[in-house]
């Protein structure tokens, strides 16, 4: 995803990741660079999110690639300016938001998918290292980089931080809740963050009947599972167990798929749905995906405050 400037432009790329980048680049004005402030608020199950994002430039117009079957009110929950016109790009597969203004401000929300993995009770955050047409990876800005890049997340009571990293020199700041990087004249960042849950479930969240739905045989230990609500969306509020882990904790579910990756280490493997409440219309019904990167199964697993349902997984690489 790009924003474009007259005489330089901002390129956000999230088409390829979870996390939204923000990308500046002085095309005319030699030595031209602009501040961004990101803002990642995580939710309490570790994968979703709501990313704030402010770029301040001199003023400029500007224009924002987004996805040609996606609206702006789809993508983003708040643009400011609001004075902004869709622009179609021919042979693209996006079109552009033209704002009349260089500065602007964006908030979006969405799921952590391809940048996360989750193992042994870790979740692992890496943002984008492959390079794209220009050489550039991670967050980048051309030619020059950033003059202010300041990259904050902000986590939830029930996670902690166990590890931060970055490819690039910069100031990193811990304090209570929330993560800071602080990167004055740089490019092509790399970030590595690392976090946990601290907190358990409530009393009503255990001690609950166990029903075997399904099994499925996977031929990788790197799985992917999707999680979404395939029937009517009723403020169904769930938990997902893989194993001892709880992967997915109080997810409200959408007709949206939230995608992450999982690394099996035994050759059995049990998925677990609970029931944080029972929605508009019991019971709760969510449907996992499998997909082992040859094969995927889709299974739908129902479950109530007295009942929950369970995907067994057989690992077999031989």
């Amino acid at each position: 995803m790009s924003i474009y400037y007259d005489f330089l432009y901002v390129m956000m790329r999230n088409a390829r990741c979870l996390v939204v980048f923000i990308l500046l680049c002085p095309l005319f004005l030699d030595g031209q660079r602009f501040n961004t402030d990101f803002i990642r608020y995580l939710n309490e199950d570790g994968i979703s999110y709501k990313d704030y994002t402010k770029v301040q430039s001199l003023g400029f117009s500007s224009w924002h690639y987004i996805k040609k079957n996606r609206l702006p009110e789809d993508e983003f929950t708040f643009i400011s300016p609001n004075d902004y016109k869709i622009v179609p790009l021919l042979e693209e597969d996006y079109n552009q938001i033209v704002f009349n203004s260089g500065s602007f401000s964006l908030i979006k929300e969405d799921t952590l998918r391809e940048e996360l993995i989750i193992k042994d009770g870790l979740y692992i955050f890496q943002n984008d290292y492959e390079t794209d047409g220009d050489g550039n990876y991670g967050n980048s800005a051309e030619p020059d980089g950033f003059k202010y890049f300041n990259y904050v997340w902000v986590f939830p009571p029930n996670m902690e931080v166990v590890s931060y990293e970055s490819n690039r020199d910069g100031t990193w700041r811990l304090e209570n809740n929330t993560l800071s990087f602080i990167g004055v004249e740089i490019n092509n960042i790399l970030f590595k963050i690392t976090y946990r849950s601290t907190g358990e479930l409530p009393l009503y969240l255990q001690n609950r009947d166990i029903v075997l739905k399904d099994t499925v045989q996977v031929t990788s230990r790197a799985i992917t599972i999707s999680i979404w609500d395939d029937s009517q969306i009723d403020n169904d509020v769930i938990s997902i167990k893989l194993n001892d882990e709880w992967i997915v904790k109080y997810l409200e579910a959408k007709k949206e798929k939230i995608k992450f990756k999982y690394i099996l280490t035994q050759p059995e493997n049990f998925i677990i749905l609970r029931a944080d409440n029972i929605g508009e219309i019991p019971p709760n019904t969510t449907a996992v995906t499998i997909d082992d990167g040859i094969n995927s199964r889709t299974i739908v697993l129902n479950s109530d405050l007295g009942m929950s349902e369970a995907i067994k997984i057989n690992l077999n690489t031989e």
